[in-house]
């Protein structure tokens, strides 16, 4: 009689994308035109409901990642006064009106603060603001994040379709928090500040930045974090792809802004592992991109406040009231922002895992933008 074969354990599968965000996300990005159909006719419903809805102020948080941007979302978002997306609402997206209605009165358990996959000290839930707008991006102009291709979408660019469905959007999303104006962070807007400001003359912009080096240090810190993630569990990758993050992880990619050979040697920088240098290159390029904008288009400068991170955590009361009066906030609502927000701002803690030669190539390629940068932040 044979003896039998011992059974060896079964390799235990990690999930790190949570069962909605792998499958019905994944239908929905396949499936866009119809969820875009099926966006047009939930605004066709709503109907009047919408017209009522202001439009004519909104607030866009962008520039690189890692900057302290969502600190500033969650400082923005918290009360009444704005809407922007939350975690909740991914994948389901395309109808913000249906869906938080019936999100609503699902019954959830509910869930204490945990802190978010970036492993960075903040503390998220289902109702925490997120960066989501991206995905109507993708949808309507081919080839968001495709490193071929010039990411600029200025003033002159023309696409009513995306105007008619970005503004009902807003509504939307305005109408089912009852808020009163629509807020988002996103760190691709930076090339498509001309877009915006022509259509939302009133709009205003909040363009995070920090010190390059200890910038690229906290890309460098997620990039690996993220690859690391993605290895087991693939499905870390295709999620942040198809939400449109594309900063870091195995699918990072160059943020082409008009110069095709400064974007193939980010590229290359990322391909051949030298993952430091090709961000400073994409922090000079992007950064500098838009003050070159900002440069020949005053009433734009004047929409865009810049907020230098190492200022407003050395002082984070005044750089949160000045923030607060940029967007327009009376002085009670950014008051009591302040008292809630202010104590939580402090820089990282981690030494810069550069030696001091690299620390010195990341200034070179970085410090002429730096220095304009400073005039403004």
């Amino acid at each position: 009689m044979l003896a039998r074969r011992p059974q060896l354990p079964r390799p235990v599968r990690v999930h790190h994308v949570p069962f909605s965000q792998r499958r019905p996300a994944a239908w929905i990005a396949r499936h866009a035109r119809f969820m875009r159909r099926l966006a047009d006719l939930e605004t066709r419903v709503l109907g009047e409901r919408l017209t009522a809805v202001d439009t004519a102020r909104p607030v866009w948080i962008c520039g690189m990642a890692r900057a302290g941007s969502t600190v500033l979302l969650e400082y923005l978002a918290d009360g009444t006064t704005f809407a922007t997306h939350r975690y909740s609402d991914y994948p389901w997206l395309w109808t913000p009106y249906w869906w938080n209605h019936l999100h609503a009165r699902l019954p959830l358990p509910k869930r204490p603060p945990r802190e978010r996959a970036h492993r960075d000290r903040l503390l998220v839930g289902p109702d925490s603001p997120e960066a989501f707008e991206e995905v109507f991006w993708m949808h309507f102009f081919p080839g968001r994040h495709d490193q071929a291709v010039d990411q600029t979408i200025d003033a002159a660019a023309d696409h009513a379709a995306f105007d008619r469905f970005l503004d009902a959007h807003m509504r939307k999303l305005i109408a089912v928090r009852g808020a009163q104006r629509y807020l988002a962070k996103a760190n691709e807007q930076l090339p498509r500040l001309g877009y915006l400001a022509r259509r939302y003359p009133q709009a205003r912009f909040v363009v995070p930045v920090r010190d390059p080096v200890a910038q690229v240090a906290s890309l460098v810190k997620q990039d690996r974090l993220f690859t690391q993630l993605s290895g087991e569990d693939p499905e870390v990758g295709r999620h942040l792809l198809r939400a449109g993050h594309a900063e870091f992880g195995p699918g990072k990619r160059a943020l082409h802004v008009g110069d095709a050979a400064a974007t193939q040697a980010i590229a290359d920088c990322f391909a051949q592992g030298r993952v430091a240098e090709g961000y400073a290159r994409q922090w000079a390029m992007q950064y500098g991109h838009a003050l070159d904008r900002l440069d020949a288009d005053p009433a734009l400068r004047e929409a865009c406040l810049w907020v230098g991170y190492e200022a407003l955590c050395a002082n984070p009361a005044d750089g949160l009231r000045c923030i607060g009066r940029h967007v327009g906030l009376d002085e009670a609502g950014i008051e009591r922002r302040v008292a809630r927000h202010a104590p939580r701002l402090s820089e990282p803690d981690y030494p810069l895992p550069f030696p001091a030669e690299e620390v010195a190539r990341l200034r070179a390629l970085t410090d002429a933008v730096r220095r304009r940068i400073a005039v403004l932040a």
